[in-house]
């Protein structure tokens, strides 16, 4: 059921309105033979590899390009542009030099001189435009393998806002960002002829059975195995919650899923069968998850929609309708206070952790993505706000990543029990201790 369910969806998701245009495309882009500064071995034979993961995946249309100047480097992005648009997934890869400068972020075409930081609007590439280019799909994947060494800022004016390592963070919407290491950091480009982060990206892609929402977070932790902790790659996530699969489950999984993998999956299949409010995705979620935290939830939905005249069978995809108002009940969550124990810092420089609430329903706190809390080792916070549901739910504690995602510090389920709990978080390598009250009205 599960396998026919999670198909389904993301079918129905993903299709565009013609044959023609559901499809899958891919831009991939090696540049390595640089005229005017150090050249890079690698790319070309991590774009090989990319290449032929990328076909493995499911891309019908996969154009490869290598060792690009300005004209050719912006000529493959307006053609990819129109390949893009009303495509089921658009995904631009990209290995070679890319720098920060002038508070954004760029890719070098092998013929730049850049002489000055002022150059770079006429001889780079702005991330913006590579952007642009995958914006006429439904679901949009930016993967970075650039992040080295500035090899022109040495020359430029001082006070130019360049750093000499890594990529700055960006802010994107509706595109997965999946950068080869953290803001600042370099990436290696491996001993081996492929570049680590290049090596997983290849294992990963057409792994089956995997979303493209846990696909960075995969890549991360074969990265850090692979360099001993001192790559890490970054992620901006800000895309849907439903469950996305290049390649979905066509057999039994001979192994099961590590825990983590599947923590993530179950919230991934909740927040799905939340959307649909359907009994087919409450009894998807329960078939995976038969002893899963939501499973009560669960239980309760499928029968609220069956009592429900709308819901004429089981398998029928409906909408179901509030419960009568006399029939609930509120669970207030209150005195939320955060107490960071231990702390690995950002970027292991030390930094304070920026923390953030989410809970299951998609509420946020604080609302706006800007808006975090700044916490140091021995710090509280109180959180100020009172939360009302209908139902029992979930909240996460999150750090903020630089990147425009987050790292999960660790999941609470609320439960139906009155009373004030304590709960100690550890996720991400810190430790928080929280405490709240739960109230039922």
């Amino acid at each position: 059921m599960l396998r026919f369910w999670l198909v389904t969806l993301t079918a129905l998701f993903l299709l565009a309105p013609s044959a023609a245009e559901a499809r899958k495309v891919a831009l991939i882009i090696g540049n390595g033979d640089y005229a005017n500064t150090s050249r890079l071995a690698n790319p070309a034979n991590d774009i090989r590899i990319i290449a032929a993961s990328a076909r493995q995946a499911g891309f019908d249309d996969v154009t490869v390009a290598a060792d690009l100047a300005v004209n050719d480097f912006q000529k493959a992005m307006r053609d990819f542009r129109a390949k893009a648009d009303g495509a089921e997934v658009a995904m631009v890869y990209y290995a070679g030099h890319g720098i920060e400068a002038q508070g954004k972020n760029w890719l070098i075409p092998t013929d730049a001189q850049l002489k000055s930081d002022l150059d770079l609007p006429y001889e780079a590439i702005n991330l913006d435009r590579l952007m642009e280019s995958v914006s006429g799909a439904q679901i949009r994947m930016i993967v970075l393998d650039s992040c080295r060494n500035n090899p022109f800022g040495r020359s430029w004016r001082s006070g130019t806002r360049a750093v000499a390592n890594g990529l700055a963070g960006v802010e994107a919407d509706d595109v997965l960002v999946i950068f080869a290491a953290a803001p600042g950091q370099t990436a290696a480009d491996g001993a081996n002829g492929n570049s680590p982060f290049a090596t997983s990206l290849a294992k990963r892609l057409p792994q089956p059975d995997t979303p493209v929402q846990l696909l960075g977070g995969l890549i991360r932790d074969d990265v850090l195995k692979a360099t001993s902790g001192s790559q890490r790659p970054f992620v901006s996530a800000s895309i849907t919650g439903t469950p996305v699969y290049l390649v979905p489950r066509t057999a039994p999984v001979a192994a099961p899923a590590t825990s983590g993998d599947r923590a993530a999956l179950e919230d991934l299949l909740w927040k799905g069968a939340v959307a649909d409010n359907s009994v087919r995705a409450f009894s998807a979620y329960l078939a995976e998850f038969p002893a899963g935290k939501f499973a009560g939830q669960a239980g309760e939905n499928i029968s609220r929609l069956l009592k429900n005249p709308g819901a004429a069978a089981p398998t029928a995809i409906t909408t179901a309708a509030p419960p009568p108002a006399a029939a609930s009940r509120k669970f207030i969550l209150s005195n939320i206070r955060v107490e960071c124990v231990k702390l690995t810092g950002r970027l292991g420089l030390g930094l304070p952790d920026q923390l953030f609430l989410r809970f299951n329903t998609g509420q946020r706190f604080p609302e706006g993505k800007s808006e975090i809390y700044s916490i140091k080792r021995g710090e509280s916070w109180v959180v100020p706000e009172s939360f009302a549901f209908d139902q029992p739910v979930s909240f996460q504690l999150r750090e903020f990543d630089d990147i425009g995602g987050s790292d999960n510090i660790g999941t609470i389920d609320i439960g139906d029990t009155p009373g004030t709990f304590t709960k100690t978080l550890d996720g991400d390598a810190s430790d928080y201790r929280v405490t709240y009250m739960v109230t039922i009205g």
